[in-house]
């Protein structure tokens, strides 16, 4: 009998849901109004960006594409796509509202990656759901309740939430059957050595915390699947539009959040189980990555007044 697992003992039948562990990142989101001399240049950038127009209207080119969004029409642009705004198409002023974000369930990335479509118009369910949840994720911008900053701050957290799932929706109602597998133009090889590197950047994140070794390299993984390095960084990229390196450090500080909950652990052992020797090191990259050292972190995580009597100092 599994120790873990006791009800397994005398079952004649089960399944097991799948483990879930996604980070989503929104930032550089921002209302603004302009007049009818604002534009902004021609620019590319390595995450998802969802653009709405609340008032008037605006030109804007993807792709090499011209889209003239009308209040409340939405332009979602993957990353890597060249895109810019010719501004206010005949009215003296313009509002919009603009987010960027990012996602590292490369399922959904991989999805998202793989839609065509730039101008999300439409009265489906899926819109809808993506209209409603930027309305409040609009709203705690504009009126954010300063009496209550935490729940200003769940409120945009649950909006985001929402968003994510109506995203999902999206790309669920989207998917042909069978479902597409990858980009346009992209071979199964490169699909399978994408998955591949994956598999093993996840694995090398595992071995790490139960050895305290180092997470793999993405040249270490290429010379295990027997290809160079720049032909493996340039595989994923292109099914999963970031680098392994990016992925690999969102693996590490997913983890090393999830380690931080845990108050019987010291900052020392988490750096430990994450293959650094220098705690300073490892903190320093937490900041890097987080805004937070590892124990601010764990203090906004803890109930108030609880306090930790392992805690250290930390620069």
């Amino acid at each position: 009998m599994n120790a873990l697992d006791p009800g397994t003992q005398h079952s004649m039948d089960g399944r097991m849901s799948p483990d879930i562990q996604a980070a989503f990142h929104i930032f550089a989101a921002h209302w603004r109004k302009v007049n009818k001399e604002w534009q902004y240049p021609v620019h590319t950038h390595p995450m998802f960006e969802i653009n709405i127009v609340l008032q008037g209207s605006q030109q804007m080119t993807v792709g090499g594409q011209s889209y003239i969004q009308h209040s409340g029409d939405i332009l979602f642009i993957r990353p890597s796509v060249l895109h810019s705004s010719l501004g206010t198409v005949s009215e003296d002023e313009m509002t919009y509202y603009c987010l960027h974000f990012d996602i590292d369930d490369l399922v959904l990335r991989r999805s998202l990656m793989t839609m065509d479509t730039v101008s999300l118009s439409g009265d489906t369910p899926e819109l809808q759901a993506i209209r409603s949840s930027l309305d409040a994720i609009i709203s705690s911008t504009i009126l954010p309740d300063a009496s209550d900053t935490q729940r200003s701050r769940l409120v945009t957290l649950n909006a985001s939430l929402q968003l994510f799932t109506a995203l999902s929706s999206l790309v669920l109602a989207a998917l042909p059957s069978p479902a597409r597998s990858t980009l346009p133009g992209v071979t199964e090889k490169t699909l399978a050595l994408a998955n591949a590197i994956e598999g093993l950047l996840q694995e090398s994140v595992f071995t790490a915390a139960a050895t305290g070794s180092r997470a793999g390299s993405i040249e270490d993984i290429a010379a295990k699947l027997g290809y160079s390095p720049s032909h493996c960084n340039r595989a994923f990229r292109q099914i999963y539009g970031l680098p392994p390196r990016q992925y690999l450090s969102d693996l590490i500080i997913r983890h090393a959040k999830l380690l931080l909950l845990d108050n019987s652990l010291s900052v020392e052992s988490i750096a430990y189980r994450l293959g650094y020797r220098d705690v300073s090191h490892f903190s320093k990259q937490f900041k890097r990555w987080t805004g937070l050292p590892p124990m601010g972190y764990r203090q906004l995580t803890e109930e108030p007044g609880k306090t930790d009597g392992n805690r250290i100092s930390e620069k």
